[in-house]
């Protein structure tokens, strides 16, 4: 459970700080007139959510991919071969052009 630190006191104790963050794995989050501001996490945590989060937009953009294909395959239109010819067919289908 993260605790919660005042800003203040935060910005006094800044190496004790990031000593308990890094060394004891402890989050924080700062308050500011008693409103939560920002997070303080160990680096190897950050690190781990930002994989699992690269992984499940790669998921989402696989299977967009995937349902995109098919729509095209029901409506009788190629699938664009080249990135260009895809932006090209994005730009018409949305007015863009």
């Amino acid at each position: 459970m993260p605790k919660l630190i005042n800003l203040t006191q935060a910005r006094n104790n800044l190496s004790k700080l990031i000593d308990e963050v890094a060394l004891e794995k402890r989050d924080y989050i700062l308050i500011r007139d008693s409103i939560p501001q920002a997070v303080i996490i160990p680096y190897s945590q950050y690190q781990r959510q930002e994989e699992e989060w690269q992984d499940e937009f790669e998921k989402a953009m696989r299977e967009a991919k995937k349902q995109f294909k098919k729509y095209l395959k029901r409506k009788k239109i190629p699938y664009p071969k080249t990135e260009e010819e895809m932006y090209e067919f994005v730009n018409k289908a949305t007015g863009r052009y």
